[in-house]
Formats: C-alpha cells, structure tokens, sequence
C-alpha cells in the first residue's frame, strides 16, 4: 500500500529534483516513524534507551546494515515495529534509490538530447551550426578572449538530434530547437549570456538571413527585457540583405562574402600575409585589435600614438573611428572627439586602461586651436 501510493505520487511529478526530494522526504518521514515506534515499544523494557537512539536503529533496520547495538526484544516491538520496518525497508530504500538514478539519468539523457535549461551566466550562445569544427573554433576563440578554458558555450540548432562528441569532451552544451524560437533562446539563457553569435544556417542560402533577422530580433527584445546589455553579432549571408539586417541593431554584422576573397587576392601580391591577419583576429597568441572609447577629447592623436609607444606595455594606436569611417592614417593636426573610438593593437584591453589612466594624464596636454 505504501510503496503503490509512493510509486503514484513519484509518476505524477516529472521534475527530476522534485522526484528525488519527494524520494528523500517519504524515507525520513518513515525513518522517524519506525524510529518513534520503535522507542514507544521498547523504552519501559530498555530504560537506556533514548529517541534517538531508536531512529538510528529504525535507520540501520531499513538500510538492512544491522548493527546490532540495538534491537527489540518485546513481541510488539519485534514482530509490529521492527518486521514491518525491515520489509518496508528494503522496498521503499532499493525503490527510491532507483528513483534517484532514473533521475540522474533523466537529467544526463536531457542534456545529451538538448532538452534541458541552461542555468550558466556570462556565456557564449551561438545560434545554428553549420559544423561542427566552426563551432568549436568559436568557443575556441571566445574562452581564450576570457583567458578561462571552461567558460560554458551553448549551441541552439534544430540541426542535431544529441550532443556531438566533439562537444561533450569540449563542454560545448546543446539546445535542441529553432533559434527564431523565443523558447529555444530563454532555454539556452541568452537574458544571461556574455555574447550571441548568430551564424547564417547556409552561407550560401541568401533566405538564412532571414532567420537570422529573426533570431537577431528576438535577442535585442530579450535583452531589453532582461535590462542587461547582450553582445550580438550576426553572420550575414548575402550582402544584399545588409540594410533589413541593420535594423536589427547588433554589435556587429559580418558579411560571409568579400572578406575571404579580399584575403585570397592579398595573398596573391604580398604572400604571407593570411599568417599576419591570422595572428591578429585569433586571441589565442600575440595581439589583437581592440576598439575602445577614450576620455581624451581635444587631444592630438599623432602625440597620442607617440606617447603610446613609449608604454611599457605592447600598445599602439594606429588609427580612430569617426561616425563609422575608418580614420588610420590621419593628418598631424587630427584632434580626438568625445564620440571618437580608438583603434588600437594591444595583447588585451587593460593595456590601453593603464596607459590612459597613467601615462597620458602625466604627459600630455590638451591641443590649443
């Protein structure tokens, strides 16, 4: 009767924390039952016998340990207490351990099938998955940008039926879902998430930026909503959709075309070119360009460029961005304004804080018209 009432409860709560603390409770409460039995019973014929004494004998008579330091000697406590708390025992001990394990399994099986929610923060999610090696790459890139080789990174695809190897040695997790889907997205915690990659379905499919209009869409909604800000860049598919992917407002959006031919073409007149390039996008060595705003209006940016090469650290500033044009080699009577951002090249970011904060204030003055 018991163990048919518990096994009726645990199938009504699929929540696997529920069923196991469900599992849990239902033992406790009958560990102090049998236990209060069990003192009830035995305390007139056992004058040293404590409560708690008796719960710890109602705990080694479920378990089946038996240590014997305790132990009925009445007909009530022996054959009314102590028989039905050994059969009960070993049924409801042997089924709540299943429960457990079922559970562990349940939870393990989600994961693997990209059911469960993700509970991290400040992480990478990256929507669809071309590949495989493209992902890994990714999250290769990101965790050296943290300098921390375990920051999680979430996958939402539709594409996968479970967890590749290739992630699960590289703790890469896995939703299982349409990135255009608002559920799918609360489910990897994007509201939580340090940066969105939306990446094209097919690069070579001009109707995956629409998806990813979508998708970008509903990450900007989810991170007013959230009040946090959420960095988003989107993988744009065919240069023609640039103006609806604009209206999105994301970080960034990279162009899948031009860039790589670009590339190929340089390498053609200046051979070696792609190793240069390579080292300074990759953040796994070297340096690597930053863009950063500046609290230095009014300055001169060639004595700025100047003061930045006598840093102790690996900086130069080689150029400044002034509403969205690229201004690398500017005249030498070139002023920085508050809106402007520097483009710098740096092993990491804290380098330019430290030379603004430091070398600058103590060395150069305003620029006088």
């Amino acid at each position: 009767m018991i163990l048919h009432f518990f096994r009726r409860w645990i199938s009504l709560h699929h929540k696997p924390a529920v069923r196991v603390g469900t599992a849990l409770a239902i033992a406790l409460l009958l560990n102090l039952l049998f236990g209060a039995s069990f003192y009830l019973a035995e305390s007139a014929n056992q004058p040293g016998l404590k409560f708690w004494d008796s719960v710890w004998w109602s705990m080694v008579t479920m378990t089946t340990v038996g240590y014997g330091d305790f132990y009925p000697k009445t007909f009530v406590g022996r054959f009314l207490v102590a028989y039905p708390c050994l059969v009960v025992g070993i049924g409801l001990i042997g089924y709540s351990l299943g429960v457990i394990a079922e559970s562990m399994l349940e939870g393990f099986n989600q994961r693997h099938k990209g059911k469960a929610t993700m509970r991290f923060e400040e992480h990478l999610v990256i929507c669809q998955c071309p590949s495989v090696s493209r992902v890994l790459q990714l999250v290769a890139q990101f965790r050296a940008a943290h300098g921390d080789p375990h920051r999680p990174a979430v996958v939402v695809t539709s594409r996968l039926e479970e967890l590749p190897v290739e992630f699960r040695e590289n703790s890469i997790h896995f939703v299982k879902g349409l990135p255009t889907s608002e559920d799918s997205l609360n489910r990897a915690g994007v509201a939580r998430a340090a940066g969105v990659i939306v990446l094209a379905r097919d690069p070579h499919d001009e109707g995956s930026d629409s998806e990813s209009f979508t998708a970008g869409t509903l990450v900007k909604l989810i991170e007013e909503d959230s009040g946090r800000p959420i960095s988003l860049v989107i993988e744009l598919a065919d240069r023609k959709n640039q103006r609806m992917m604009d209206r999105v407002g994301a970080n960034g959006i990279v162009p899948v075309e031009g860039i790589t031919d670009m590339l190929l073409m340089q390498e053609v007149f200046n051979p070696g070119l792609r190793n240069l390039f390579e080292d300074l996008v990759t953040y796994k060595k070297g340096c690597e360009f930053y863009i950063v705003p500046h609290r230095l209006a009014g300055r001169n940016l060639r004595e700025i460029q100047i003061a930045a090469l006598d840093h102790p650290s690996s900086l130069q500033i080689v150029g400044a961005i002034r509403n969205g044009v690229t201004i690398m080699n500017s005249d030498q009577t070139f002023s920085l304004e508050g809106a402007d951002k520097l483009v710098l090249l740096a092993e990491k970011r804290a380098d330019y804080e430290a030379f603004e904060s430091t070398h600058l204030h103590s060395n150069l003055q305003p620029q006088i018209a």
